[in-house]
């Protein structure tokens, strides 16, 4: 079954959003979350960090980020 960006990372945002120690849940480029604004943690962030392609294949990387306030 083929595996799209918008499948990847839909499939990990309904994995932190049924997580129930996760409160917030962001997707970007991790210097594009503005900590100061963000009132409810642990944090749940997504940086998508390159794709490489293959023979009929793409391959995605990702950086998982959960964050607290210390």
């Amino acid at each position: 079954m083929n595996k799209t960006y918008n499948n990847v990372i839909n499939r990990l945002l309904l994995i932190s959003e049924n997580h129930k120690q996760i409160f917030s849940t962001s997707v970007g480029d991790i210097w594009s979350v503005n900590i100061e604004k963000m009132e409810k943690f642990p944090l749940f962030h997504i940086n998508p960090t390159s794709v490489s392609t293959g023979d009929s294949t793409l391959t995605y990387n990702f950086q998982i980020f959960i964050m607290d306030m210390v």
